[in-house]
């Protein structure tokens, strides 16, 4: 084995590590980003005053959140645990720059279904000591000729420890150096591997996994399941490893309103998010009589109405968010459900590439003074292409 793949081997045994240390602490070491108001940006915008309206808003949430999703700390290693969750999450943020969020999030998305595969792989191939013809048949299928140069060195793991370790290695490793090496030449493969950790389906898939392979290891399964079933029972799964967890409460809020009912939610709390972060980059420019304001806020949120002696953008943003929350979502009194919106929108590609594109338009409209400020869908369209060469 070459040197490159062992320690491409090495970064992936790793990445396995942590990505059960998600499945199994269900979001609870990344949570408090929110309440820290996006530590990993901070250290990138720390020496600007904005925009913070993000920060504020989910900051807000998240206190009322804490007091349904209660964050399980162990008190021995939480320093080691804040130094790597900070280096993970600032090292993903900084390489989510360098490409546009939406062509991350669809990479982060394949990802997943690359993990929930290999977990299948890992899980009939440890416990039937073998490879079974239906996961040579479906290797075949997704990852050409691989199984046959692999097959020696996963049979002879057969015949010592842990022969499914080793193909969802060799499996993970080929999409990596096949699918997605793209993302890995540019330089934003951590990104990618960060995103997809941190969505529910890839915690319900490790949970799932953990749950399996822990049962049948007590008593192996006299028939498995094939990728299909295996695909079903994750997309089932209610109950991650940590039932204490952030993510285990998201989860709960999600499952308890109709897949049509948290769509429209998502995408009206993602509008409040985006627009929130607009508002106040045009109100720092032409103040709060701005005519743009004015009509963006009549066509997208008619009943919100200015009191009056508010003038700061921030006072704005703020009194649109606490109308919006209670009257266009109607979620004021559902805090289960609004710290579900805010652990999604914290941890999607989308955020951080917004708040970007906020912070770089507040760096250069000054400077630059145009003479026609965009409107929302005009700067939202160029926030979804923007990216940091």
């Amino acid at each position: 084995m070459s040197a490159l793949v062992s320690v491409r081997l090495l970064t992936l045994i790793k990445a396995d590590l942590d990505r059960l240390w998600v499945a199994k602490t269900g979001g609870n070491m990344v949570h408090s980003v929110v309440a820290n108001g996006w530590l990993l940006l901070g250290s990138a915008v720390g020496h600007r005053s904005r925009p913070n309206t993000l920060v504020a808003l989910l900051g807000e949430i998240d206190d009322s959140a804490r007091a349904v999703m209660p964050m399980q700390r162990n008190q021995r290693g939480d320093h080691l645990i804040d130094r790597v969750r900070q280096q993970t999450e600032l090292r993903a943020v900084q390489q989510a720059k360098r490409v546009t969020w939406k062509r991350l999030a669809a990479a982060a998305d394949e990802y997943t279904e690359w993990q929930v595969f290999g977990l299948w792989l890992r899980a009939v191939v440890e416990a039937a000591g073998s490879i079974p013809v239906m996961v040579a048949r479906e290797m075949e299928s997704r990852t050409p000729q691989l199984l046959g140069r692999i097959r020696p060195d996963v049979e002879g793991a057969v015949n010592g420890n842990g022969p499914g370790a080793r193909i969802w290695q060799e499996v993970s490793l080929w999409a990596e150096m096949n699918i997605f090496f793209a993302a890995n030449r540019a330089g934003w493969l951590d990104a990618v591997r960060y995103f997809s950790s941190m969505s529910l389906r890839s915690m319900k898939a490790w949970s799932y996994w953990e749950d399996i392979d822990s049962q049948w290891r007590t008593a192996t399964s006299k028939k498995f399941p094939t990728y299909a079933q295996w695909q079903c029972e994750v997309a089932a799964v209610a109950r991650l490893s940590n039932p204490e967890s952030t993510a285990q409460q998201a989860l709960d809020a999600v499952r308890g309103v109709s897949e049509a009912e948290w769509s429209t939610l998502l995408h009206g709390f993602s509008d409040l998010i985006a627009f929130s972060l607009w508002i106040e980059l045009v109100l720092d420019i032409e103040g709060p009589t701005s005519g743009l304001v004015s009509k963006e806020l009549a066509e997208r949120y008619g009943g919100f109405s200015l009191t009056h002696g508010t003038k700061g953008s921030k006072e704005v943003v703020r009194a649109l968010n606490e109308w919006a929350i209670e009257h266009a979502l109607a979620i004021a009194d559902q805090k289960q459900m609004l710290a579900a919106l805010s652990f999604h929108t914290s941890h999607h590609p989308a955020y951080p590439a917004m708040r970007s594109y906020a912070l770089h338009c507040h760096d250069v409209w000054p400077d630059e003074r145009p003479c026609r400020l965009p409107s929302f869908e005009e700067w939202r369209q160029a926030a979804d292409a923007y990216f940091e060469e």
